[in-house]
């Protein structure tokens, strides 16, 4: 069960991705959506958002699963190195 901050998140993910994917691949879609995320939003809403990838039932679209999936293995390479 997701917090009304996790769900506001996750809503608004979901909007950065239609806003960002429109005429583009999937892929440079995601990768744009992730870049917004990394460079404009707090490390706690990061960390918030990535941790709702561990729930099967999030309500992230698909192509802002991928960038968040994105976002999840960048803030893991900068934990290891």
């Amino acid at each position: 069960m997701s917090s009304h901050h996790d769900t506001h998140l996750i809503h608004m993910t979901n909007q950065i991705a239609a806003n960002l994917g429109g005429g583009r691949d999937e892929e440079t879609a995601a990768a744009a959506t992730c870049r917004h995320l990394e460079t404009f939003w707090a490390r706690s809403m990061k960390h918030r958002l990535v941790a709702t990838l561990e729930h099967e039932d999030t309500a992230l679209s698909p192509l802002a699963k991928r960038a968040v999936t994105l976002l999840a293995e960048r803030v893991a390479q900068r934990h290891r190195g």
